[in-house]
C-alpha cells in the first residue's frame, strides 16, 4: 500500500469516528439535552474511549455547534430546493416560507436542536466563541435573506418591507411549531399545516395590497 493509499485510509476512519461522535451526540442531546449530556457519555454512546471525542472537538458544546450548521445546511438546501420546483414569483414566495415550516415539521429533531439556543444552561451561560457564533448567524441569515428576496421578487414588494414581513413569518412558524411539538395545537383541534396556510395567504394578500 502506497503513502498516498495509507493516508487515504486514515482520513477515512478519521472521518468515520468523527461522523459516529456526532451521531451519538445528537441522540443523547435529543434525550438529555446539552447539560444532561458529557463528553463521557457521547464518547460510550458512539463506543469509543472516553478521551476520542476530544480528538475531534475540544467540547460538546463545539459538537452542538457542529450539528446545528449541518441543520442549517440541511434547512437551506431544503428551501432551495422547493422553490426550484415552484412557478411564477408569488408561487416561489409560498414555496420559501412553507418550506421552512415543512422542513422543522419533518425534522423535529432539528428543530430541538436550533431552539435549544435560546434555552437556559451550558449554552447561554459559556457560550460560544465570537467565530463559531458568526458563522452560525451567517448560515441562518442567509437562509432568511434567501426568502426576503423570494417575496422581493414580488411585484411592487421593497426589500425592507420583504425582511420584516420573513421575520414576522418565521416568528409565527416558529410559534406554531412549539405549540404542535407540545400537543396544544392538537386540544383546539388546530392542524398547522392548516394554519400556516391561512397565514401564507395573508401574507401574500398584504404583499398585494
Amino acid at each position: 500500500m502506497s503513502k498516498i493509499d495509507r493516508k487515504s485510509r486514515k482520513e477515512e476512519v478519521q472521518e468515520y469516528k468523527k461522523q459516529k461522535i456526532l451521531e451519538a451526540a445528537e441522540v443523547l442531546f435529543r434525550e438529555k439535552g446539552l447539560d444532561g449530556t458529557t463528553m463521557r457519555a457521547i464518547a460510550t454512546r458512539a463506543g469509543y474511549s472516553t478521551g476520542a471525542p476530544y480528538a475531534y472537538f475540544q467540547s460538546k458544546e463545539e459538537i452542538y455547534a457542529d450539528l446545528l450548521a449541518m441543520s442549517l445546511t440541511r434547512l437551506s438546501k431544503y428551501i432551495k430546493d422547493k422553490v426550484s420546483r415552484a412557478y411564477l414569483s408569488e408561487g416561489k414566495a409560498r414555496a420559501a416560507v412553507f418550506g421552512y415550516f415543512k422542513y422543522y415539521f419533518d425534522h423535529a429533531e432539528d428543530l430541538q436542536l436550533g431552539l435549544y439556543l435560546f434555552s437556559p444552561g451550558e449554552v447561554k451561560k459559556q457560550g460560544f466563541s465570537k467565530e463559531t457564533n458568526q458563522h452560525l448567524n451567517s448560515r441562518l441569515l442567509s437562509t432568511l435573506g434567501y426568502i426576503a428576496n423570494c417575496l422581493h421578487d414580488l411585484d411592487d414588494v421593497d426589500a425592507h418591507l420583504a425582511q420584516r414581513e420573513t421575520l414576522d413569518a418565521i416568528t409565527y412558524i416558529t410559534g406554531t411549531l412549539m405549540l404542535h411539538s407540545t400537543g396544544r395545537l392538537a386540544i383546539i383541534g388546530s392542524a398547522p399545516e392548516e394554519m400556516i396556510d391561512r397565514y401564507i395567504d395573508q401574507m401574500l394578500k398584504r404583499l398585494s395590497a
